[in-house]
């Protein structure tokens, strides 16, 4: 398995390949500067399954790029990285589909550690990070309204990674961007919810139990 940088700052993009290299992380690391090099990276080598992808790049926008990335690598998990560490800056990278956001205050170990969780397969966001401050829920993306849909049917991770063709991680962060774009911490909240709001009917024969533990399927 590779992780690729995609950082236009020389000094951070050397010095972040370098922790990676000399970590514990059993990872190839590779590092771009723009998103263009970044696609051409990514369709040339398939061993890449983790791209740390900058929120600001010089002449493109990290949310468009983590957009571009999940639709022609679905199977790739992206952690978003940025030096902005406004509120909701965290909640918004989750809710459009990364799994995991790392500020560049962040030490060495820190870093390391964030990466682990998400290699396995959970979503990572610093403690301090106010996930309350998600987008407006009108903004729910295709993807995500495809999970709600699962989710009123009852579907597990596992099953919606393989109705949707994509790695179960990657599925785990598009639930937990539901949870945080709904306002709602577990499955049976965000069925009720999206049917109140008409993202699904209003009798939905899969709504999990309501025992379900606050984010267990989601992380």
């Amino acid at each position: 398995m590779k992780i690729l940088i995609v950082d236009d700052h020389p000094l951070f993009r050397a010095g972040f390949h370098a922790v990676l290299e000399q970590s514990t992380l059993e990872a190839g690391v590779l590092s771009v500067s723009s998103v263009t090099e970044a696609l051409q990276t990514l369709q040339r080598d398939g061993d890449i399954g983790l791209v740390l992808l900058d929120i600001h790049l010089r002449g493109d926008d990290g949310f468009n790029a983590l957009k571009v990335i999940g639709q022609k690598f679905p199977t790739t998990a992206c952690i978003m990285i940025s030096g902005d560490e406004q509120p909701g800056v965290a909640a918004r990278a989750v809710s459009a589909g990364a799994s995991g956001f790392i500020p560049k205050s962040f030490t060495a170990d820190e870093m390391i550690a964030a990466i682990q969780k998400v290699l396995a397969g959970d979503v990572f966001v610093p403690a301090t990070a106010d996930l309350t401050a998600a987008p407006d829920t009108q903004g729910l993306t295709l993807r995500q309204l495809e999970v709600i849909s699962m989710l009123g049917r009852g579907f597990s991770n596992k099953e919606i990674a393989r109705a949707l063709d994509v790695a179960e991680r990657t599925v785990k962060a598009h639930v937990s961007a539901v949870f945080e774009a709904l306002n709602v911490r577990n499955r049976t909240q965000a069925v009720l919810v999206a049917q109140r709001r008409g993202f699904l009917p209003s009798s939905s024969a899969g709504i999990p139990s309501a025992t379900t533990p606050a984010y267990a399927n989601a992380r």
